[in-house]
């Protein structure tokens, strides 16, 4: 009776397995975990990194990248659509490679990253601030649109000469690779798939890995957007890990076309909307935009506990300033205001120092000056970009740049909202 049973088990096991075999030759997706163990994979390096738990892929311990190797490679996946289940585990930091090749060492040199982070701080002195579903160094998103601990989806689709990567079904990139391709950027190309063990804190688990070829002769037909020279220097400073957000934008521009304007651009951008109208931030629902609060000394009055992701105080003279840096409601200080010079600063300073409050830099308005921004680095204050919104205004000034480079600022100096 046991050999009989375990017969059947044999069976029904068999007839599962040509089912879904029979399944993923109908729709195209193929699953190349196998719930068992790694067929069809290899570890790069600390192979201890990588384990099998309850069917799942699991990494905890030095780096190491796990490549696909199985017979679904052929010679590599080119056009395709990828369909990921992933869970990370607090301070965790993770990727999947498109388009890269076995390496028994060090980070992937070729292909491109989709970025898997939520909560991970970065090691010793360097800090990572790029979070889940961005292409890494090529279309950053700065906010986490993912949580530690469940499971998300992370689904990406490339075609030719366009990558687009969801999370849970919010699209975070919409990347179209420029031609000529400018120096020193990742091509797209053709390759296998591997996953990343980053570092002993960083506990992953990938429990779905699903793939369905595209035609390698599939094209996307859409063009990269002309951005003028201004891109160049955001490329170079973006590799300085400089996070080019505009939390307080100065054209009136709906959900909608700020988040094409992410998609186009790769510079971050917030919905901001006053106390009053707090209500229409639910348009920023489902797009990869940040959120803010806008107040005066006026409008303050009316601020009260939101989801939003910070609060923007604008003054327009001294006495503004002072109310607004003291009142502990803020977490970005506009002064909208050409008074502000290093005599009157420093005691604004000190109060935006104490309250931990962020110096915005206007693009547009090329304030504050090099010298109050030197001062204000001085006291340790964070920094944040506005102005940047539509490329326009980026092709008639490039004051944020003068300001890296006049004010010393690096990536450090930069605030990021909930990071």
């Amino acid at each position: 009776m046991k050999n009989l049973n375990k017969l059947i088990g044999l069976i029904l096991v068999l007839v599962f397995s040509l089912n879904m075999q029979a399944q993923q030759n109908k729709d195209g997706w193929i699953e190349l975990i196998n719930g068992k163990d790694f067929t069809d994979w290899k570890a790069s390096e600390n192979e201890g990194t990588w384990s099998v738990v309850n069917g799942m892929f699991q990494a905890v311990g030095k780096r190491s990248h796990l490549f696909y190797t199985g017979e679904h490679l052929k010679d590599g996946f080119k056009n395709f659509e990828m369909d990921v289940w992933v869970k990370t585990f607090k301070l965790a930091n993770s990727g999947i490679y498109i388009h890269t090749q076995y390496q028994q060492e060090g980070w992937p040199s070729k292909g491109m990253e989709i970025q898997v982070n939520n909560t991970h701080k970065g090691e010793g002195d360097y800090i990572e601030l790029k979070k889940s579903a961005s292409l890494y160094g090529t279309r950053n998103v700065y906010k986490a649109f993912a949580k530690d601990s469940v499971w998300t989806n992370v689904k990406a689709k490339v075609v030719s000469n366009r990558v687009q990567i969801w999370i849970n079904g919010l699209k975070t990139v919409d990347y179209v690779q420029p031609e000529p391709l400018p120096s020193g950027v990742k091509a797209l190309s053709k390759g296998t798939f591997c996953l990343q063990g980053h570092d002993v804190l960083s506990k992953m688990q990938y429990k779905s890995f699903k793939v369905r070829r595209l035609p390698d002769d599939a094209r996307s037909d859409v063009k990269a957007p002309t951005l003028g020279v201004w891109y160049d220097s955001l490329k170079v400073w973006q590799n300085r890990q400089i996070a080019f957000i505009d939390l307080n934008p100065h054209s009136v521009i709906t959900a909608t076309d700020l988040a094409k304007y992410v998609y186009q651009t790769g510079i971050n951008v917030a919905l901001v909307k006053t106390p009053m109208e707090i209500g229409t931030l639910a348009a920023a629902k489902n797009l990869p935009l940040f959120t803010g609060i806008k107040v005066n000394t006026k409008t303050i009055k009316a601020l009260k506990a939101s989801k939003a992701d910070y609060v923007v105080g604008e003054s327009t003279d001294l006495k503004t300033a002072q109310t607004l840096l003291a009142s502990g409601k803020i977490n970005i200080w506009a002064h909208k205001s050409a008074a502000l010079n290093v005599q009157n600063a420093e005691a604004l300073l000190d109060l935006a120092k104490k309250n931990n409050v962020a110096i915005e830099i206007d693009n547009e308005a090329k304030t504050p000056s090099i010298d109050v921004l030197k001062l204000a680095k001085s006291k340790g204050c964070k920094f944040t970009f506005s102005g940047l919104i539509p490329t326009s205004k980026l092709e008639t000034s490039m004051y944020v740049i003068d300001a890296l480079k006049g004010a010393g600022l690096d990536y450090k100096d930069l605030y990021v909202p909930k990071w």
